[in-house]
């Protein structure tokens, strides 16, 4: 892949004795070219290693060996970004600067307009860069970053006070993580991953517990936060044998567990209006906008909606008979 340089001096020289074992995915909230002429202006102080547009190209600005200022964390208790206050276990536990241990991608992106999720494009160009950044840290430094998502994070991980919506609910690393391990994707069975789950908590230190049980018996987990609970999760799978597989071996060694299913995705209008009528109860994909393109609120992506109205690919949803938006029938999946 092609990859233009733009040196910053917003870094550190060097990684303080760390290794880059993490992979950090963030929204830039701006242009691509803003984001890339901001991370290089002192003023700014901050950076990534690279920065992906909307259209696939991508710069680096910071090389691998060097830690950018994109990930950092707190000692201090009471600050946003505490390392305390992260989901992921490995950053609690280390008690240091997140940014000697991470590699930073930013991708183009508003997040009120997206929610984080990817053009085609930038999704090609995601998974390309991220095979490249792990084939170069295992050439440089000899060590693997596993192609997973306890090491293929998003910023909100990291500090989820300070940034709880980088890089967004619509942020496709599913499909990322499958295309870096070469697995075949079905793109009309994997609307959303099955999630395997194995515990809900309202406090962090519940769920951290249960991360370090999971681990201690070879479990590759990570904790996400929704709708005000720790959720611990062993992995999200395009495919439903697969999160079933994981569920048996999980309920094996002795842990509850859950799937969370995916949902069917349609592939164009025509299917979609063979499988959503009205009176349908439907989701809005992550990232989908209105159907004359506007953005829609968080919360959207989150609740259940009524079909109130079809014409040809636009459906008119709400709540009873009270109307939320009109969006286009392949952004929907049914609940």
């Amino acid at each position: 892949m092609k990859i233009v340089q733009k040196p910053t001096s917003n870094k550190f020289n060097g990684r303080d004795g760390w290794n880059p074992d993490m992979i950090v995915c963030h929204i830039t909230e701006g242009s691509y070219a803003g984001a890339v002429s901001w991370m290089c202006n002192p003023v700014s102080q901050v950076s990534a290693h690279y920065c992906i547009s909307r259209k696939g190209e991508v710069t680096q600005l910071v090389p691998l060996t060097d830690a950018a200022w994109c990930n950092g964390t707190s000692a201090d208790a009471s600050s946003g970004v505490y390392y305390g206050k992260s989901t992921l276990k490995t950053v609690r536990d280390r008690r240091t600067n997140a940014n000697y241990y991470t590699v930073g991608i930013e991708h183009e992106g508003i997040y009120s307009q997206t929610y984080g999720a990817l053009t085609d494009a930038q999704l090609t160009a995601a998974a390309e860069l991220i095979a490249y950044i792990r084939s170069e840290v295992k050439r440089i430094y000899g060590t693997d970053i596993p192609a997973d998502r306890s090491h293929i994070v998003g910023h909100s991980e990291i500090a989820p006070v300070a940034k709880p919506h980088c890089p967004g609910s619509g942020y496709p690393f599913h499909e990322i993580i499958s295309r870096v391990k070469g697995e075949k994707t079905d793109e009309t069975s994997s609307g959303q991953p099955y999630r395997v789950q194995t515990g809900a908590f309202s406090n962090q230190e519940n769920a951290g517990r249960l991360e370090e049980k999971l681990q201690k018996k070879g479990y590759s987990t990570y904790t996400v936060v929704s709708d005000g609970l720790y959720k611990v999760q062993v992995g999200a799978y395009t495919e439903k044998k697969n999160a079933e597989a994981m569920a048996e071996k999980l309920k094996t060694d002795g842990f509850d567990v859950y799937i969370t299913p995916g949902k069917e995705r349609a592939g164009n209008a025509d299917t979609a209006e063979k499988a959503i009528q009205v009176g349908s109860r439907v989701k809005v994909k992550p990232g989908a906008g209105t159907y004359e393109g506007d953005g829609l609120a968080g919360f959207v992506y989150e609740n259940t909606y009524d079909v109130l109205e079809i014409s040809q690919d636009r459906v008119v949803i709400g709540v009873g008979t009270a109307v939320t938006a009109a969006v286009r029938i392949t952004n929907l999946y049914l609940a």
